[in-house]
């Protein structure tokens, strides 16, 4: 079973045998020996201080800063407020810089401690400094909001390297920011020291360095989550299994492998349920590794339009994986609409691979199988437009 073939291949020793000792050096060098990364390793995350009440922290965390009695309570056993002066200026400087009331419960939900730390030294000269890097506001309370923890590191010698050691990898301060916004932890030390070692199994197997750029600005989790010697035997399970490290095909079969056990269990259990056969089942992620991201509930409706409504057989599904991954209601519904229309009056072959317009660009297909058409282009648009209702017949895959 794949199953049992993906659990052999996690077991695979790595022995380093297609590793590049001179890239991963080099990268380790850089990061382990510029000084100004040095820093970064340390964070300032600060520790509770004695457990206690207090009526003036728990009335003020309420009242001003918009947290429930449970989380204010709770937060109260961790620091406690004797004057609310510098609590005061703390939330003005995040008014000030575009934060609501649920912004402000987020961020001290999260740090109540923020409200004791200088507001102009501390914490505004950190914000200003991420609104001239590039953040909008909007961004700036997203990153804060889901990792308030930013700022009561050092600008000088934290903030500012890890900006600038993430720029050396994906190349502009935009895409530091686009993979800043995907996941608010990219640029915590504990984050950033995984992925010297995981961008280095990537590039001992041949991966391009813009294929690693690209995918640590779409999927920065996939590179700062994982351990690292388990993100290097997933890159030798996949590079085993004869993937193509110069295709991005790889690197999604890799974030695919990292994939819990559990995980990768209940997707094999589903699509067996579904009609698969274990060949079936192996086939596709090879084709296409990301179908194994869609919901059970997207695949379920998938599989019952297709096989239930249009009448495929199962297997089917497993030649052209991509298709689980297609929005119904806005791609392949309207399509096959226009499609049966066009199958109803002899325009179409009945022996037609419809897969092959449900992946074409939008344009590709309105151009081949709409506007070609001149005296049925109008009936074809109201298909297209959910004006039609789809009949259901049996087509080819």
């Amino acid at each position: 079973m794949f199953r049992l073939l993906r659990e052999n291949l996690l077991r695979v020793r790595i022995n380093g045998g297609s590793s590049s000792p001179a890239s991963k050096t080099s990268l380790l060098c850089f990061f382990h020996g510029n000084p100004s990364l040095k820093s970064i390793t340390h964070s300032s995350e600060s520790t509770p201080t004695a457990p206690t009440s207090s009526s003036l922290t728990i009335s003020y965390l309420t009242t001003s800063c918009g947290l429930s009695s449970e989380l204010a309570l709770r937060a109260s056993k961790w620091f406690t407020l004797k004057t609310t002066k510098n609590a005061d200026l703390v939330l003005d400087c995040l008014r000030n810089h575009g934060f609501e009331l649920t912004h402000i419960a987020k961020v001290i939900g999260q740090r109540p401690d923020l409200l004791k730390l200088h507001p102009e030294r501390i914490l505004n000269s950190k914000m200003d400094f991420l609104m001239r890097y590039g953040f909008s506001s909007s961004q700036l309370i997203n990153l804060l909001s889901k990792d308030p923890s930013i700022l009561t590191r050092s600008l000088e010698n934290q903030i500012i390297p890890s900006l600038e050691f993430l720029k050396g990898l994906v190349g502009t301060q935009e895409n530091v920011i686009a993979a800043i916004n995907r996941s608010a932890y990219t640029v915590r030390p504990s984050r950033l020291k995984r992925l010297v070692p995981n961008i280095s199994s990537l590039r001992d197997h041949g991966v391009p360095n813009s294929y690693v750029s690209k995918f640590i600005i779409k999927q920065p989790d996939m590179f700062t989550m994982v351990d690292p010697d388990r993100f290097r035997t997933s890159v030798v399970a996949v590079h085993g299994m004869g993937f193509n490290p110069l295709s991005t095909r790889f690197v999604e079969a890799v974030r695919a492998m990292l994939m819990s056990k559990s995980g990768w269990d209940e997707k094999y259990e589903l699509y067996r349920s579904l009609g698969w056969s274990d060949g079936d089942f192996m086939s596709a992620f090879r084709m296409f590794p990301q179908w194994m991201f869609s919901s059970e509930k997207k695949v379920n409706r998938v599989f019952e339009f297709f096989v239930g409504e249009l009448g495929w057989e199962p297997p089917s599904l497993s030649r052209c994986p991509v298709l689980i991954t297609l929005s119904l209601e806005k791609r392949v519904i309207p399509r096959c609409s226009v499609l049966e229309v066009l199958l109803s009056k002899g325009l179409i072959e009945k022996d037609m691979k419809w897969s092959t317009a449900l992946k074409l660009t939008e344009k590709q297909f309105l151009e081949r199988f709409v506007t070609k058409y001149e005296e049925e282009a109008a009936e074809l648009m109201r298909a297209y437009h959910g004006m039609t209702e789809s009949k259901g017949n049996p087509v080819h895959a």
